[in-house]
């Protein structure tokens, strides 16, 4: 899934690989469903052990860390924009617009997340997804798993029902490409199967011909329809809000609840797919990953002559996003190792007040008084 997002912020000749080539579903989808899955897993099985106040506050600090990445790529690239437009005296290209026009604004709308520009609005949702996550565990563990379903579907539902379908931008305010009250419902479908998952259940029944039969035929023609292989049987302009991304409509929702199920299938069956080693690195190291790409991919969009007007210029625009992406996961990955490394012990002198004897010459007199004069 990084690779497919990464891929899919730059001119890159790897989309035709990468970009919705399943029907109406992108690697957004996948990230924030995977994100909830392994989230809802991990702390699953830590909410068994510890108490709820001990996962409440690990899932605190996963949020805070998410936020210190976030801030980390916003002001690294706040930097970039403005000592390029210093030195060149024009604003580097596909740069954010409130940076270019009102640094002041960009520099404290960006931490509070009212200012959410492109590739800058996914790690401000998944900090909001942790800190609710807990509680959801919770209800979960007490068994309320239909409900939190319907409340879940209801919120999605709203959302599409009464939120323009495209991002809010005014002035300082840019909500960005994902309505978190619609996208939470991918993480929360997630949470409930890492939830089982980490209970060892089973919540997907075990699949039969008919079953894969009936997800097959309905994934072939949303993606003939996606490729222009189908005419749609709707207007363009009833596919686009039926397949919206922002909301994530019914029609997108529904292609995407076929994918993952193919998917699914096809792990189960051939789990050696996702252990290539290099892939898995970048997996462990996912965070840093993420924030590092939006750094490399605002940097490489600032050079269009150079990165994207040329097959030549893409394919090295792509080495270069790829190559940084593996860059950082290894230097995090040494540094990680470098802190959990034993500290070696220096002898050193213990202070005479916490001796056990007392020596003088060389008689032993006893254990030491720590009022002896």
């Amino acid at each position: 899934m990084l690779v497919f997002m990464a891929v899919n912020h730059i001119p890159s000749d790897l989309q035709i690989a990468t970009n919705h080539i399943f029907g109406f579903v992108s690697a957004a989808e996948g990230f924030v469903f995977l994100a909830g899955l392994l989230a809802g897993m991990i702390y699953t099985r830590r909410l068994r052990r510890e108490s709820f106040g001990q996962v409440r506050d690990a899932c605190v600090r996963r949020a805070a860390i998410v936020y210190g990445y976030h801030l980390a790529a916003y002001f690294t690239i706040f930097a970039w924009v403005v000592a390029f437009t210093w030195e060149t005296g024009i604003a580097p290209a596909c740069s954010p617009a409130l940076m270019q026009y009102s640094p002041w604004l960009a520099l404290l709308a960006g931490p509070f997340f009212i200012y959410q520009p492109g590739l800058l609005d996914v790690l401000p949702m998944y900090c909001l997804f942790m800190l609710v996550l807990p509680f959801l565990l919770r209800w979960l563990e007490l068994g309320y798993r239909s409900r939190v379903m319907f409340v879940s579907f209801g919120l999605w539902a709203l959302s599409n029902a009464l939120i323009p379908r495209h991002p809010l931008v005014s002035g300082i305010i840019n909500t960005g490409a994902f309505n978190p009250v619609s996208w939470q419902l991918l993480f929360v479908i997630g949470a409930v199967f890492g939830h089982a998952w980490g209970r060892g259940e089973k919540l997907l029944p075990a699949p039969r011909p008919w079953l894969i039969a009936l997800v097959l035929l309905p994934a072939g023609l949303l993606w003939a329809t996606r490729h222009a292989f189908l005419d749609s049987p709707w207007s363009y302009a009833w596919l686009d809000a039926l397949t919206n991304k922002n909301n994530l409509a019914p029609l997108r929702l529904i292609n995407v609840a076929l994918v993952f199920y193919l998917v699914h299938l096809a792990l189960a069956r051939f789990p050696s797919l996702i252990q290539w080693r290099p892939l898995a690195l970048l997996g462990r190291h996912s965070l840093p990953v993420f924030a590092g790409h939006i750094v490399i991919a605002s940097m490489l969009l600032a050079f269009p002559a150079l990165f994207s007007e040329t097959v030549g210029s893409r394919w090295i625009s792509t080495t270069i996003l790829l190559g940084g992406m593996f860059a950082v996961a290894g230097l995090h990955q040494v540094a990680a190792r470098r802190q959990h490394l034993p500290q070696p012990l220096l002898p050193t002198r213990q202070p005479w007040t916490l001796r056990a004897i007392v020596r003088h010459g060389k008689h032993a007199l006893g254990v030491a008084n720590p009022v002896h004069r």
